[in-house]
């Protein structure tokens, strides 16, 4: 039993106040339906949001045997808890705002507008679907001036209400899906399996991401491989005729299905034969290719792997994707367009490309993985024959180091500088220190620095960093260019979010090894700035 005035007691309360003033917004808007029909959009809106509030309730507090017959919730750490608590007062606030507007202008006469609050007599346990709203208590009938307050004044103040709902669920939703898997609970196999086959998780989209941290334990230890042994496979994985400004990737069509092929140089070891890849290597492409071929939600921004093949007389292995467009795109890189002098996105264009790059990494971290290999030329577009490059749809590739953040952790030396710069100091040349999520969170930066400036980032100084003593050098320079030249650009808060990735200033103290609070902080101080901005651009 939860006592009602513990932290838990007082969210499952918060809970069932936005409930009931979510149901009562939603009925009210369903009776302005008879002075303008458009308004349904509206109502479906407000009841979508509903049923998501009431899921992520379910959620929380349903006792269950995997947490010794207590919540979830009370599973999470106290500042976790308090932070949840919090997270429900600006949902509650712009709803109450919308029904208070509602009820003045269509509901119940003044002096009962106090009925409002008891207008529902929902809980969590209960099923809320469109039509499972409270009968009205409206007690006027619309007048002409009613209607043409509705129709130029209230819907428009309406819609922004709703949409605020909107965006401060999927705040709320986004917080507790990281809590879920990025927190200390995050390592709880149980609890992730409960993520993946609860039907409340289900319905809410968390099941697709727990199943991505399960398959560090599970896909690894699976024995079938998803290596492309079918001869078939030969004639289609040529070689890959370089692109400059690009990564190795080609398309191709096999039994009429358009496919992306990556290629990666692979020079065998010295002591194994010319046509045979050592075990060590062969299981590591093998990890990698399982783990990009499991389901993930669109915004990771990452095409499914289908599998891989060692091409001895080539010298390179082939990882072959799903094409994400149509099959006739061909890919081109960021890179190339931002060498491309003739291309000049509009800034709305630059904020979402910026958005969903960063949701990339955010959502990477969230599941325990790390790119290791981000950089310009391994962002690809997809754009269909005499069709324009549709900047908000990036596909990040080049995963030839990315791995679960366990695993292939110290890297090869490489210094060949158009690479380097998109590498962290620590990271540089022969790499010592493992590679963490701050790494990433660099080399986004640097991306999103080419985007701001709409130039490579390797061309920002005339001798190319030649002169540069070392990566420290490099860091300094790029964190001068933002400093200097992004703001009038883009704006000032591009630029402080482009700092904040060079720097790796996010103000963390203390985190947990799971870098839990490193991940708040670049999803508030970054992601979400893009997010607002991308509304207002």
């Amino acid at each position: 039993m939860i006592d009602p005035l513990s932290i838990a007691g007082l969210t499952l309360a918060a809970l069932d106040q936005l409930l009931k003033l979510g149901e009562r917004t939603f009925e009210l808007i369903q009776d302005s339906r008879a002075f303008d029909d458009d308004t349904r959009k509206l109502s479906d809106k407000i009841a979508d949001e509903n049923i998501r509030t009431r899921l992520l309730g379910g959620l929380l507090f349903s006792e269950t045997p995997i947490y010794g017959n207590q919540t979830l919730f009370e599973q999470f750490e106290p500042d976790i808890q308090k932070q949840i608590q919090l997270l429900l007062g600006p949902l509650k606030g712009i709803l109450q705002e919308g029904c208070d507007l509602l009820e003045r202008r269509y509901g119940v006469p003044e002096q009962n507008l106090g009925l409002a609050s008891q207008a529902s007599t929902l809980s969590l346990a209960s099923t809320l679907t469109p039509n499972s709203h409270v009968p009205s208590q409206r007690s006027k009938s619309p007048s002409i001036p009613d209607f043409f307050r509705w129709s130029f004044q209230d819907k428009k103040r309406v819609k922004a209400i709703v949409d605020e709902v909107g965006d401060q669920n999927n705040r709320v939703h986004e917080k507790i899906k990281l809590w879920c898997l990025a927190s200390q609970l995050g390592v709880n196999v149980q609890h992730l399996q409960r993520l993946q086959r609860d039907e409340i998780s289900r319905q809410l989209g968390f099941d697709v991401d727990a199943t991505l941290r399960l398959t560090q334990w599970d896909a690894l230890n699976v024995q079938s491989s998803l290596e492309l042994t079918d001869p078939s496979w030969n004639q289609y994985l040529k070689p890959i005729t370089p692109v400059p400004n690009q990564g190795k990737f080609a398309t191709l069509t096999k039994d009429g299905i358009a496919y992306v092929h990556e290629g990666h140089d692979y020079e065998t070891e010295a002591r194994c034969p010319s046509d045979v890849l050592d075990g060590r290597t062969r299981k590591k492409v093998d990890d990698l290719a399982k783990l990009l071929h499991q389901p993930k939600e669109q915004v990771f921004r990452i095409p499914r792997c289908v599998g891989w093949k060692f091409m001895p007389m080539h010298k390179s292995i082939g990882f072959v994707f799903e094409m994400p467009s149509t099959p006739d795109a061909q890919p081109t890189s960021l890179l190339r367009l931002l060498s491309n002098s003739d291309v000049k996105p509009e800034l709305g264009d630059k904020f979402r490309l910026a958005l969903n790059l960063a949701r990339c990494i955010a959502q990477l971290h969230m599941v325990k993985w790390v790119h290791e290999s981000f950089r310009s030329e391994n962002i690809l577009f997809f754009p269909s024959a005499n069709s324009e490059v549709e900047f908000t749809a990036p596909w990040v590739m080049g995963f030839n180091f990315s791995r679960p953040e366990s695993f292939f952790s110290a890297g090869p030396a490489n210094f060949l500088p158009a690479e380097n710069i998109y590498r962290h100091p620590e990271r540089q040349g022969e790499p010592e220190k493992m590679f963490s999520k701050i790494h990433d969170i660099y080399a986004l930066g640097v991306v999103l620095l080419e985007i701001g400036l709409w130039e490579p980032a390797i061309k920002l100084e005339k001798n190319m960093f030649a002169r540069a003593r070392d990566g420290y050098a490099i860091q300094a320079q790029l964190i001068k260019h933002a400093q200097k030249r992004l703001e009038s650009r883009v704006g000032r808060k591009y630029r402080d979010a482009v700092v904040k990735c060079l720097t790796g200033s996010f103000d963390v103290v203390d985190d947990n090894k799971e870098d839990l609070k490193l991940q708040q902080a670049f999803r508030t101080q970054v992601v979400d700035v893009f997010e607002m901005a991308a509304n207002f651009v």
